[in-house]
């Protein structure tokens, strides 16, 4: 039987941004404009735990009918 799994992490991450601006609007027009991947140093907030999702796939493999793979599963 061939396995896949699939991995979604959730990494709690806090940065601090400052910005200029005369309105609550303004702050959140400039705000939304910012690329946060980008330029800014992430560290770990330290106050949530770090989370991992996995999903696991029997998927078919030559030697045997489709109708032996089982629906995947998740485990949290």
């Amino acid at each position: 039987m061939i396995y896949k799994f699939k991995v979604w992490v959730w990494l709690p991450m806090t940065t601090e941004v400052y910005l200029h601006a005369d309105k609550d609007e303004e702050a959140v027009s400039i705000f939304n404009k910012i690329d946060l991947k980008k330029g800014f140093n992430w560290t770990d907030d330290g106050i949530r735990n770090s989370r991992a999702t996995y999903e696991v796939v029997e998927t078919q493999d030559d030697n045997q009918s489709s109708r032996d793979n089982l629906p995947s599963k998740q485990i949290t």
